[in-house]
């Protein structure tokens, strides 16, 4: 059986440097541990993409790229994809070839969307085999909006290379927050009043859009698009991570945002605290390998952060046991194990 993956940027530079120990493999999704289940997985990077086209002609290349993919993936018998709007209706022009969906974000992109692209949407994940959520709140969520039958969605919680991210040491001296993130929903905002008058350092990784309107203190440094290294240095050395988003109902970002960062933190064995989201607790229970405040409230999110800051022992605690999280549910070789047999179930299915 051989499965071809398209993700919803290039992977296939992030793969050669996996296969070289010199980064995660977190977002390649499981597919470098198929091969262990008798599954041949490649990584194809749509053609229209790859290459950078004039002016407004990138923007259509963008959109167009999930209608000519079916004939770009070559001989294989099913594509898992983040590429969820056209890519499934579009597949079924040519036979042989079944589609499953990863959903990063199909529930806000349906809340978004006119009643054209939602008849649209409906169409495509219709034309999948399966949809697969990283969370339940996601999956009841797709199916409660009207957007995918109950029938062909699937829960695979998301996983982490915890061989790279491994635990350190809580860091002596100033204590150092860590927020890492540029999903939309992500609220710097009060994150940074939350930090204003205490007495610790926080970084803040993310895009310049994400802190666009956020009035950061002299004790928040921004820094953006580090190498990965860099990144897991940063985790290292942070006494404390904070996964800060909007309320629920926020309409931009996704609604499963935050769960890479989450695990990463999760696997380096450092105390959390983040705010409410359904989907989170799937991966951390409150007071036990996180501690989770409401939404947008600045005063709650100090509160968590100083609490975490000034008991050493409650962070050894919620860190520890998140660390015994990823490993007993959050690994990438656990997501491929997972995997694997339900893209083996929807080829079989297929089979006459």
């Amino acid at each position: 059986m051989r499965v071809a993956f398209v993700y919803p940027n290039p992977r296939a530079g992030e793969a050669v440097a996996v296969a070289r120990g010199e980064a995660p493999d977190t977002g390649l999704l499981g597919e470098n541990h198929l091969a262990a289940h008798g599954v041949e997985a490649s990584i194809h990077d749509p053609w229209l993409t790859r290459t950078t086209w004039p002016g407004p002609l990138q923007r259509i290349a963008w959109s167009t790229r999930e209608l000519v993919l079916p004939w770009e993936v070559g001989r294989v018998d099913v594509v898992f994809t983040a590429l969820g709007k056209l890519l499934p209706l579009a597949a079924r022009m040519r036979p042989g070839l079944t589609t499953v969906v990863a959903n990063y974000g199909l529930n806000q992109v349906w809340r978004r969307s006119s009643a054209a692209r939602r008849r649209i949407l409906r169409a495509s994940l219709a034309s999948a085999a399966r949809v697969i959520c990283f969370g339940r709140s996601q999956a009841t969520g797709l199916v409660a909006l009207g957007a995918a039958a109950e029938d062909r969605v699937e829960t695979i919680l998301l996983g982490v290379d915890e061989q790279w991210f491994v635990p350190t040491p809580l860091p002596d001296g100033e204590p150092v927050v860590l927020s890492v993130g540029k999903d939309l929903a992500r609220d710097y905002v009060t994150l940074a009043e939350a930090m204003r008058p205490l007495p610790a350092r926080c970084d803040v990784v993310a895009l310049p859009r994400n802190v666009d309107g956020a009035a950061l203190p002299p004790n928040v440094a921004f820094k953006s698009r580090l190498p990965v290294g860099e990144l897991r240095r940063l985790y290292a050395e942070s006494s404390c991570f904070v996964l800060a988003q909007r309320r629920e109902d926020f309409l931009f970002g996704t609604e499963a945002g935050g769960l890479t960062a989450l695990v990463e933190a999760m696997a380096m064995a450092k105390p959390i605290v983040a705010t409410e989201r359904a989907v989170i607790h799937d991966y951390v229970d409150d007071g036990v390998e996180a501690l989770i405040v409401p939404a947008e409230d600045p005063l709650a999110l100090r509160g968590a952060i100083e609490r975490v800051l000034a008991d050493r022992a409650l962070a050894q605690r919620l860190g520890a046991a998140a660390r015994a999280r990823v490993e007993r549910s959050h690994t990438t070789r656990g997501f491929a194990a997972q995997l694997a047999p339900l893209l083996r179930d929807v080829v079989y299915a297929r089979s006459p």
